[in-house]
Parts: structure tokens; sequence; C-alpha cells
């Protein structure tokens, strides 16, 4: 997977995920708005290089809704495109 597909496949993943916090939470709009915004954002500038960054986000973001746990890649996604970076 290219970094390209992986940010793709992610911000699909978040907007959906987003849709489902607002359902579940609807009194938690205001929170849920700002950090999905500052994941997209993240995820727009996401390089190899600030991947940790990205998902250290994460993890402090699942803290208070764990839902966002979905959205850590596994470590096979990060291996690949720190494979792919490496070899490109």
């Amino acid at each position: 997977m290219t970094l390209r597909e992986f940010k793709a496949k992610y911000l699909a993943r978040l907007l959906n995920l987003k849709k489902q916090l607002l359902e579940k939470y609807p009194d938690r709009a205001e929170r849920i708005n700002y950090i999905v915004d500052l994941l997209v954002t993240k995820l727009e500038n996401l390089r190899v290089f600030t991947l940790t960054d990205y998902i250290a986000t994460l993890y402090h973001a699942s803290k208070e809704f764990k839902e966002l746990e979905a959205l850590i890649p596994t470590e096979e996604e990060i291996n690949e495109l720190l494979r792919r970076e490496s070899a490109g």
C-alpha cells in the first residue's frame, strides 16, 4: 500500500466513524468535530516520518472515544509503508 492509498483508506474510515460517533454521542458533537478535524489535517499532511505523531494522536483521542482505536493502523500496514519508503 502506498502512502496515498493509506491516506485515502483511513480518511474514508474516519469520516464513516464520525457519523457513527455523532449518532452515538450527539451531546458531544463539538468535541467529535474537533477531533475529526484534527485527524483529517494530520492525514492530509501525513508523511512516513510523521506517522508516529499520527498514531500517538489516535491513541490519545481513543482514550476519549474508544471507537477511534479502529483507526490505528496495524503493524503490518506500518511495516509496508516503511518498506515502501525505504525502497523508493
